[in-house]
């Protein structure tokens, strides 16, 4: 079965542990105060934090014993 980018937006984090996504966490570059930063988002897409250094965005993710993912 495929699942669209639309039909993953909606699922509920029951769903998402039932697909096994729960396990990864995504790290997306923004803007905060001018800066670069990177959040942190669970599979479900709800944020966990903000931090200003990548690395440390992806050694939180593991040290939280979730796999990193970057979003481009």
């Amino acid at each position: 079965m495929i699942i669209t980018a639309n039909e993953l937006r909606q699922l509920s984090s029951a769903e998402f542990e039932s697909l096994g996504l729960l396990g990864f966490a995504y790290i997306k570059r923004v803007e905060l105060d001018g800066q670069p930063a990177w959040e942190i988002h669970r599979a479900d897409g709800g944020e966990l934090d903000t931090l200003l250094d990548r690395d440390l965005a992806f050694t939180v993710c593991r040290q939280n014993e979730l796999e990193p993912l970057s979003v481009h």
